[in-house]
């Protein structure tokens, strides 16, 4: 039950207003609604850097919660939160979230690293 579950973004969000957008990003904790699996296969939650282009913190927080709860989950607990720029030291899940980032989709993420209930 424990280990990676790839997920990638399942619903395109208008993003409103003439805001300069940058790449906001955290590594969420997030945990499956009541009565919701989440796409984690059973798992009790998950770990995962979500990025979302954004004008500031508080719109990256909306996006990443609405983007979430789509999936059927929600934030436990959100870390490391800020404005990331690509680099080329980033591993290629990291790189892969950047090129997919667009005003069409602007929340990406890839593996959600899973862990069983008895770690909850």
């Amino acid at each position: 039950m424990g280990g990676k579950r790839t997920l990638s973004s399942i619903s395109s969000m208008p993003v409103s207003g003439p805001a300069k957008r940058e790449i906001w990003g955290a590594q969420l904790h997030v945990r499956p609604l009541p009565g919701r699996d989440g796409g984690l296969g059973g798992a009790a939650g998950a770990y995962a850097w979500v990025f979302a282009l954004a004008a500031g913190e508080a719109e990256y927080r909306e996006m990443a919660a609405a983007e979430m709860a789509n999936l059927g989950l929600f934030i436990a607990e959100m870390e490391r939160i800020d404005i990331y720029d690509p680099h080329p030291d980033d591993d290629d899940e990291t790189r892969g979230c950047f090129e997919r980032l667009s005003e069409k989709w602007p929340v990406q993420y890839d593996s959600f690293n899973c862990y069983p209930a008895d770690q909850a």
